[in-house]
């Protein structure tokens, strides 16, 4: 696990060695342990920062050849099957060290793009051809690895995050994609192909660009699209209850394979509790750490659970609990090192829990995948429903009967109605799926755009194949967009900021391949959700972990902004400088705010996604000073 970066060139020359090693210091916290530079100082150079989790020795250590010295690669991630493809060609190599960029750049050599269809991992890399000249840059089927670049004039940079291309590229900084960011206020998470500079984009996952002295040319490699639930399916619940068990158990195997301390971070929650406890039947209980972080704030502690789960398989359990002074202490580092806005409330508790387990583990194990793969969240049932109850909503668009509704109705709904006002599911589940729900846009329309969630997700709609039933289709959704763009975004940057490597063994390829596969029917009916998951969990797990009300590791943000942070909020909006270039009505703003103090409305979704944007402004106008608003915590 490491941070990479790396410049190709065909027109002018490199630029200066020393000003791209800085750049690349600006990522240490990814890769602390030992940093390398390696150039021909005429097409090509790379930076390289490494955490080393497997072959700790010189010899795992990149940029890194190919034996035959064609190839040089830069990798940032996991082979987790890399010991399956070494046993196939460990004959005709000489082999220096045991890591899987070895195996990966060998494999290389022989197999060339065929390579991608053998590995399942998590990885960005970047392979050099030293004889045709050309680069391959490559991110993971899911996107649990980050890849940026940008293009100018026959020069290709690309980075593991948008910091070192805006060190090399200044002029860059106050160049906002007010479309992108249109987007993040209303998903508080930018587009799956772009980030907040205009010209700066992300590699889609499944995607590999190639780039030489003729341009770019980018490629897709895998597509979620080419999985789908047969017509006729002649497998029954029980078979694939006992195959995905079997899929589960196999990723766990590969995925606790480490020369440094593993660890596992335990929310509670069916996912993570699931993948503790059949690895406790794997490894030594003794030797497995877990760690839980806590509210003091019960409604929102799921340490508790934890603790419940702990207890069950008797294994060890550090818990962590917090405040909100702890959570507004960490937006400095926060915004140095996530480099770009981003709202997820769940990744600062993320942050300080990967904190807490680095004192003990250097690779945690999370559930990351299982809600999308598996149908968790109650969105699914909700639409569901809907699905089923179309008469009726024509019903409830009777103006007589919506005039009631807004009159009389609670706030949440008034949201229901507000989804039932739409015919078209994808803008029902755009809107569900949107902190902005109905609240006005905060852009003056000058700077309005149309690129928003539904377009977004309209888009992938329209990629998908027939055989996608509705609740498919929408499963399939939040893989790309909510799963992608937002939640492994989250566990990466949470985690790696403190120098932590997670895996996530819901992720692997054979397990989403076969869940992509699988009929929604056997993941959500009406009256329940990830019906696989729980009767796998059955074997493992208390049955009041199974049946409980799924949270997430959540802060209690709606009551923080009316008490212990409202003066934070009222002085990032009111700081006029945070709007420096932007057309952004700061009175709206304040409308919204005021509205939720009020508690007439919940408008906490909308309104952290706007609070991180300021907050994030404030400190890059402040050239990253420490000393910034996040003191404001009493």
């Amino acid at each position: 696990m490491c941070s990479i970066f790396g410049q190709i060139n065909f027109s002018d020359s490199l630029c200066d060695s020393k000003k791209f090693i800085n750049a690349s210091d600006t990522l240490r916290h990814r890769g602390p342990d030992s940093r390398n530079y390696l150039s021909d100082e005429v097409n090509y150079q790379f930076a390289f920062n490494r955490l080393a989790i497997m072959d700790l020795n010189r010899t795992g250590s990149q940029p890194m050849y190919s034996q035959c010295k064609r190839y040089v690669c830069i990798f940032n991630g996991e082979i987790y099957n890399y010991q399956k493809i070494y046993e196939e060609i460990k004959d005709i190599f000489k082999w220096e060290g045991s890591s899987d960029t070895e195996v990966l750049i060998n494999a290389w050599s022989l197999w060339g793009e065929k390579t991608l269809d053998k590995i399942d991992g998590m990885f960005a890399f970047a392979v050099w051809d030293t004889v045709n000249k050309n680069v391959i840059l490559v991110r993971d089927r899911i996107g649990e690895k980050p890849l940026y670049y940008y293009t100018e004039s026959g020069s290709l940079i690309f980075s593991s995050r948008p910091n070192p291309i805006l060190e090399i590229y200044p002029k860059l900084k106050k160049d906002f994609d007010l479309e992108n960011l249109n987007y993040y206020f209303e998903a508080g998470y930018f587009s799956r192909k772009k980030s907040y500079i205009k010209n700066i984009f992300k590699l889609e996952p499944g995607n590999f660009i190639k780039f030489n002295k003729d341009g770019l040319l980018i490629k897709k490699y895998w597509s979620i699209n080419d999985y789908n639930p047969k017509k006729v399916n002649p497998y029954t619940l029980d078979y694939h209850t006992d195959k995905c068990e079997d899929l589960l158990k196999e990723s766990i195997s590969e995925r606790i394979i480490s020369d440094k301390p593993l660890g596992f971070l335990l929310s509670g929650g069916i996912d993570s509790s699931l993948v503790v406890s059949m690895a406790s039947k794997i490894m030594d209980k003794k030797i497995i750490n877990a760690f839980s972080l806590g509210f003091y704030n019960k409604q929102y502690d799921e340490s508790i659970d934890a603790s419940l789960v702990a207890k069950k398989l008797d294994i060890n359990l550090d818990i962590k609990k917090i405040t909100h002074k702890e959570v507004l202490k960490l937006l400095p580092d926060f915004y140095q090192k996530f480099d770009e806005p981003f709202a997820d409330p769940a990744s600062l508790p993320l942050i300080e829990l990967s904190k807490f387990a680095k004192n003990k583990v250097d690779v945690v194990l999370t559930g990351d995948g299982g809600d999308e793969l598996f149908g968790g969240y109650h969105y699914y049932s909700i639409i569901n429903l809907l699905s089923k109850i179309r008469p009726l909503s024509k019903l409830i668009q009777n103006k007589y009967l919506s005039f009631l509704f807004k009159k009389f109705g609670s706030h949440r709904l008034n949201l229901l109605l507000d989804v039932l006002n739409y015919n078209n599911p994808i803008r029902q589940y755009a809107f569900m799926r949107s902190s902005k729900k109905n609240f006005l846009n905060i852009f003056n329309l000058k700077d309005n755009t149309s690129f928003d969630i539904y377009q977004n997700y309209l888009n992938s709609w329209n990629e998908m194949s027939v055989n996608n039933n509705l609740l498919d289709r929408v499963m399939k959704l939040d893989i790309l967009h909510t799963l992608n763009d937002n939640y492994l975004q989250k566990t990466d940057q949470s985690t790696m900021m403190c120098s932590l490597e997670s895996r996530s063994p819901f992720l692997s390829k054979n397990l989403v391949e076969y869940c992509l596969s699988m009929s929604s029917k056997f993941k959500v009916n009406l009256f329940n959700k990830k019906i696989i998951l729980k009767r796998i969990a059955k074997k493992y797990l208390p049955e009041e972990i199974i049946n409980k009300k799924k949270k997430g590791l959540e802060m209690p943000i709606k009551e923080w902004l009316r008490y212990e942070l409202k003066e934070w909020s009222f002085n990032l909006i009111n700081n006029k400088e945070n709007y420096l270039n932007l057309s952004i009505n700061k009175e709206t703003i304040l409308d919204i705010y005021k509205m939720h103090l009020s508690k007439k409305k919940d408008c906490h979704p909308y309104l952290w996604n706007i609070l991180m944007f300021l907050s994030f402004n404030e400190y890059k106008n402040n050239n990253g000073n420490k000393n910034f608003n996040s003191s404001n915590t009493d």
